[in-house]
């Protein structure tokens, strides 16, 4: 069951979450969101009351199992988009079932790499997955991923994985129960200069976990959200009293989270990319696969390089505060700190993100609705896709894109599904 390391390439990414064993059922209409009080677009723990829902959606409809979770789907289709097995470790609790067999399986196809925690009194993850037209009702029942303790992670079998990876990625929502273990991961990779990347994963995390995000919050290099996740994180935590607390450091994310959520109350200026959906001015995709350009940004171990090498004092050489005059996009590295980064999805409207303390509106290119078979996993592909352009060194810009393209590749896949063919955004590097 568990993935071999001998031989092993250098591992680009470690990734923390809850593996679940997803069934996707497509329905007609409303009644079991109705029976079992369940939204008709959204996500939640199922109560002992609607665990039932399982046996239901098994007994009555054809049901499609694939390997599910926020993180685990994101390393799925990292792999798939990097085009290279066993670049990506998974870690997290599975129980010693049927269920944990067959999820084994399907990542281990996928190309990833796994160092499950096994629990012996505890079953499988499984979430049942409500497909109604465009939209999902996601219902989980975590199980066994309730466990993943330090222990699991520090130790001999696991440090050496975490020592040679480049970017380690947490979930939100393995916060709701190994929050120690997060805040160890996090403090680890901050002394080790390993790129710390979080996703809020969902309204209430935010809204149970305020305190653990205010604690976490300083440690995150790169984080993801859907815009209600921001909004609802908006209300429940006190990023204002975060940033002042860290006032003292300018690069501290919770400065660049604050001028998003004041952006999202309309607080703040927001400046437009020239871009129009992925293609750009100086980078002009064709066929999935972008062309590079030499004046924009570049992403490398959570920093984010000038292209020119002219840096005086940590400010580009004829540049306000690392911008050229002429082009927004380019960027330069401030000393030895790593840049910091806030993305905010919208869906099909322009994402926004928060970059050298600016934010910006970045278009998506359109999809037809007709195209669209299933909004499952569409955040943590936009993740996978977005890390992958990462490890590759690319620009900023160009991983953005990368994000936006693989999340619309797999709205086209009924569940979170890899596609049969390869992916192509990065084909030429």
């Amino acid at each position: 069951m568990e993935s071999k390391m001998e031989d092993l390439p250098k591992p680009l990414l470690v990734a923390f979450g809850n593996p679940l064993l997803d069934m996707t059922a497509v329905v007609k209409d409303r009644s079991l969101h109705d029976k079992f009080g369940l939204p008709v677009d959204g996500q939640l723990e199922v109560s002992n009351k609607q665990r039932a829902i399982f046996s239901q959606v098994k007994e009555n409809y054809p049901v499609e199992y694939t390997a599910g979770g926020c993180a685990l789907n994101s390393s799925r289709v990292f792999s798939w988009v990097l085009g290279e097995p066993e670049r990506v470790v998974f870690v997290g609790g599975i129980g010693k079932d049927e269920h944990a067999r067959r999820l084994s399986t399907i990542v281990q196809q996928s190309g990833v790499v796994t160092r499950f925690v096994e629990v012996e009194d505890q079953p499988t993850g499984t979430c049942v997955a409500l497909v109604l037209g465009a939209c999902r009702c996601l219902c989980a029942d975590i199980g066994a991923a309730n466990t993943c303790d330090p222990e699991h992670v520090f130790n001999s079998r696991l440090l050496p994985v975490l020592e040679k990876a480049e970017y380690i990625y947490v979930e939100g929502y393995f916060i709701t129960h190994s929050f120690p273990t997060t805040l160890q991961i996090a403090k680890y990779a901050q002394q080790h200069k390993k790129t710390f990347v979080f996703n809020l994963c969902g309204s209430y995390v935010c809204e149970n976990h305020p305190n653990e995000l205010t604690e976490l919050l300083p440690y995150v290099d790169i984080l993801f959200g859907y815009v209600e996740e921001y909004k609802t994180l908006d209300k429940f935590v006190d990023v204002e009293k975060v940033s002042q607390s860290h006032s003292n450091c300018p690069d501290n994310i919770s400065h660049d989270v604050l001028l998003v959520l004041r952006a999202l109350r309309g607080e703040e200026q927001i400046v437009k990319d020239k871009n129009k959906g992925a293609e750009e001015d100086h980078n002009v995709q064709k066929n999935g696969i972008v062309e590079k350009s030499s004046n924009h940004s570049s992403l490398t171990n959570g920093v984010i390089n000038g292209s020119n090498g002219d840096v005086v004092n940590g400010v580009g050489s004829g540049k306000l505060n690392g911008y050229s005059n002429c082009d927004h996009d380019v960027m330069v590295e401030r000393g030895a700190s790593k840049q910091k980064l806030v993305v905010v999805t919208k869906g099909p409207s322009p994402l926004l993100y928060v970059d050298n303390h600016i934010v910006r509106e970045r278009c998506v290119p359109p999809i037809s609705p007709k195209d669209i078979i299933d909004t499952t996993g569409a955040g943590d592909s936009f993740v996978g896709g977005f890390l992958a352009a990462l490890s590759r060194r690319r620009k900023l810009n160009h991983c953005l894109d990368c994000g936006t393209w693989t999340a619309q590749k797999l709205l086209q896949q009924k569940g979170c599904t890899l596609p049969t063919y390869a992916a192509t955004f990065l084909s030429g590097d």
